[in-house]
């Protein structure tokens, strides 16, 4: 179904996580699985909120992803985020909204998928 050929570069740094973690496999592990299990449905709640143009939704579910993402080291992402939720909140470039949030929603489903996989290569170090 997916073309690996077509999937985002996709940039993770997982060395603020670690640090948070001291190291911990564990408390990295448990991050990601929060990660995984919440940010899909904030971003469709994001995405319905653009869809639906309410800007002061789009700007506070913007806010609570926007950390995640860091947390994760998907700076670019976090980025992106950023400028929806500035737009939001500034009803400004709000033509730019949509075509930001599709790039997101394809980088947050591949990172889902790359999250897995790291998270099963930490696995074996338990």
């Amino acid at each position: 179904m997916s073309d690996d050929n077509n999937a985002p570069k996709i940039d993770i740094d997982l060395s603020y996580l670690s640090d948070v973690a001291n190291g911990s496999t564990e408390f990295i592990i448990d991050m990601i699985d929060i990660f995984i299990d919440q940010t899909p449905l904030y971003v469709k709640q994001l995405g319905l909120a653009i869809q639906e143009k309410n800007w002061k939704t789009v700007a506070d579910i913007s806010h609570k992803i926007k950390p995640t993402l860091a947390f994760m080291g998907v700076i670019k992402a976090r980025d992106d985020m950023e400028e929806i939720e500035s737009n939001a909140r500034s009803l400004e470039n709000l033509d730019e909204i949509q075509s930001k949030f599709n790039d997101l929603e394809i980088i947050c489903n591949h990172l889902f998928v790359r999250l897995q996989q790291l998270k099963k290569e930490l696995q074996t170090k338990l």
